[in-house]
């Protein structure tokens, strides 16, 4: 499991904020609101990060357990709890490739492509497994890749783009994010972004902020054998979170427990 956002966790939530993908950072919490309600009871968010997800649906009452192994971002996302006494959130330190919880739940999401971090087949198959362990009987799992470009093939490498740039009104830094597709493995299907944040202080000073990335990516037959493969079932697919028909820019699978 790599993807820890070392350099860069301190950086998430402005780019959550600002970032052309920003309406999939919101409309998908409304998405797993639905599903948290339909399914009333205790919710495990996998990579949880700074509690982009995880913060909503305890404000909506329900116990969240978000799971992550960067203590950086977890860090954050335990900042933001200090305050918040009310909220009924436990903050797990584990890697989503081997985790065990000492419960089941109703509810277990990887949101905005989280799985796809995990590139080594022991680790998805062990991920899942795990996964399917720690639902209850009548329990589902989320989990959403995107959605990859007819062929994957050298054509996705290119050099350093702009993303975004904008002064963050909240610290006084003048903030810019680039993205690298620095190369790709076709046969493993796995490819190596990294992200660039130029940040200049309000003193002057400039620093440059780079996160290697590694990251899977699906076609959806793809993740649907990994899925039926560890026990669970495939009930619904869509391709954005107003459950849109497949076929579009992301994956989402709503899973069951075969048994």
């Amino acid at each position: 499991m790599e993807n820890l956002y070392i350099n860069s966790a301190w950086l998430y939530d402005l780019d959550v904020r600002v970032s052309p993908k920003n309406e999939a950072l919101s409309e998908d919490v409304l998405f797993y609101l639905e599903y948290a309600k339909q399914q009333q009871g205790e919710i495990l968010e996998l990579a949880c990060g700074t509690g982009r997800v995880s913060i909503p649906l305890a404000e909506a009452g329900f116990h969240v357990t978000g799971l992550d192994l960067s203590e950086q971002m977890l860090g954050i996302f335990r900042e933001k709890l200090v305050d918040r006494p009310e909220l009924d959130i436990e903050i797990v330190h584990s890697n989503i490739a081997d985790f065990k919880v000492d419960r089941k739940f109703a509810l277990i999401i990887a949101p905005f492509r989280a799985f796809q971090c995990l590139t080594d087949d022991s680790d998805i198959a062990n991920a899942l497994t795990c996964v399917r362990e720690h639902l209850t009987d009548d329990g589902i799992f989320i989990v959403n890749v995107f959605n990859p470009y007819p062929v994957m093939d050298e054509s996705w490498c290119r050099p350093e783009m702009l993303i975004w740039e904008r002064l963050d009104e909240e610290t006084g830094n003048y903030v810019v994010k680039k993205v690298v597709h620095d190369k790709i493995d076709t046969e493993n299907r796995v490819i190596y972004p990294y992200y660039v944040f130029e940040v200049t202080y309000p003193d002057g000073r400039a620093e440059r902020i780079l996160d290697y990335l590694k990251l899977k990516y699906y076609y959806s037959d793809q993740l649907r054998a990994e899925i039926e493969k560890t026990g669970m079932i495939v009930v619904e697919e869509y391709s954005w979170y107003d459950k849109s028909p497949p076929g579009g820019r992301e994956i989402i699978f709503i899973c069951k427990r075969k048994d």
